[in-house]
């Protein structure tokens, strides 16, 4: 009983844990993106005096860091360069904290005990991917339909593909390469010194055989759990806000043209040979891609027809500018256009149904191809196994004979040698 009540109580004390460490880690998350925000020169109550009287009315609004963004200072919003600072600070903390929620999602998905490792990695995975997914989407759901600014939603989408470009290169393949280099090198000095002193083993026959396996064994084990998370979340930034940013898909394919030539060098010069596993399909990836790309029908429409001015160019009957430029509904026709923006929503969730019914993901001229290339293996196959087992069956008649053969001339060597 004490040993079960010691275990009770350990295992209460460590969700505790857990629960505080979530929690602290969710408040330094807020904290990070409001300070962000203000550093990258996004909040600034007097571009809407109408919505914001006062500067201290608006709730992020912190005017030490916000005035840093201003025009001459440290992080001048204006500047080609020193934009790009509070993004690469912004992307640095970011990393910290992921790298610090991976431990912690391991332990939690550990403690829950899965039956399987195929959902032990499911839950892995949504745990990381909620996570990751606040942290880089909640800046660009903020300037969307909280500050209602496109241009500085597009600013913040293009300042995330280029750092997050660079920031793969560097992190995947650049850095590993130098302390592979670094580490290559201490280990020629240390074997230079062994020569000096006439200690070395180099005559064995079999080091110069496995000097590159040794060589491999030292190289970081190849994870594919980030490099599917990172397309994910850049299929997001796609997705979720193209029609404040269609040129994001251009982008995205010079991005990934880059990430493929990157991932070949990852693979082939600092990571391990992969393990291969036979899968039919990505699993749970698959599911998020399709949350992402449903819920784009809902994201895009409220940007067309609430954020942007896009609406109000092919309905200016139903908004008005005002003194400051911002385009306003009109009194009592907010629910026309609250119905104008759910309807398309929901055409666009219909068509997409549509397409998902009676459109095949694989077409029919393919399934047939594949099927004869089935029919075809299988043919083979038992036609195979029928010639294994007459050549063994010939090949047991053959033994079988010359047995008989020398057993008969045994006979005969004995009865001649009896009649003698």
């Amino acid at each position: 009983p004490f040993g079960i009540e010691f275990c009770v109580l350990y295992d209460l004390f460590a969700c505790s844990v857990v629960v505080m460490r979530l929690l602290l880690a969710f408040s330094l998350l807020q904290i990070h993106q409001i300070l962000s925000l203000n550093l990258q020169g996004y909040v600034r109550p007097r571009d809407d005096r109408e919505r914001w009287t006062d500067d201290h009315d608006h709730p992020f609004y912190y005017p030490f860091f916000a005035t840093l963004a201003e025009e001459g200072n440290l992080f001048d919003a204006a500047s080609n360069w020193a934009c790009y600072v509070p993004v690469l600070l912004h992307v640095a903390v970011v990393m910290a904290m992921n790298m610090g929620y991976r431990h912690v999602a391991e332990a939690l998905t550990e403690w829950e005990n899965h039956e399987t490792d195929v959902a032990h990695e499911n839950s892995l995975i949504l745990k990381r991917f909620l996570f990751e997914a606040f942290d880089a989407y909640i800046i660009l759901f903020y300037l969307a339909f909280y500050e209602q600014d496109m241009g500085k939603l597009r600013s913040e989408l293009v300042s995330l593909f280029n750092v997050d470009t660079f920031r793969r290169l560097f992190v995947e393949f650049v850095l590993p390469m130098v302390l592979q280099h670094r580490e290559n090198k201490k280990d020629k000095e240390e074997y230079g010194a062994l020569k000096k002193m006439d200690v070395t083993t180099e005559d064995e026959p079999d080091k110069a055989l496995y000097k590159p396996l040794r060589k491999q064994a030292k190289q970081d084990p190849y994870e594919e759990f980030d490099d599917y998370l990172e397309m994910i979340i850049e299929l997001g930034y796609v997705c979720l806000f193209a029609s404040a940013y269609p040129f994001a898909a251009f982008v995205a394919i010079f991005a990934n043209l880059v990430e493929i030539r990157t991932d070949a060098l990852k693979l082939t010069r600092v990571c391990m040979r992969p393990r291969s596993i036979r899968t039919s399909n990505i699993g749970t990836w698959q599911q998020l891609m399709s949350v992402i790309i449903w819920g784009s029908a809902l994201t895009n429409c409220l940007i067309f027809g609430y954020s942007s001015k896009q609406l109000y160019e092919w309905m200016p009957d139903y908004f008005y500018i005002d003194d400051l430029g911002q385009h306003k509904m009109v009194q009592g026709k907010g629910w026309i256009i609250i119905f104008i923006i759910f309807g398309i929503e929901r055409v666009l969730v219909c068509l997409g149904l549509l397409i998902n019914t009676f459109v095949d993901e694989v077409p029919p001229d393919v399934k047939i191809k594949e099927e004869r290339k089935q029919f075809i293996r299988m043919q083979l196959t038992q036609k195979l196994r029928v010639t294994t087992a007459k050549s063994s069956t010939l090949r047991s008649s053959g033994i079988a004979m010359s047995a008989l053969m020398k057993m008969k001339g045994a006979d005969e060597d004995i009865v001649s040698s009896a009649e003698k």
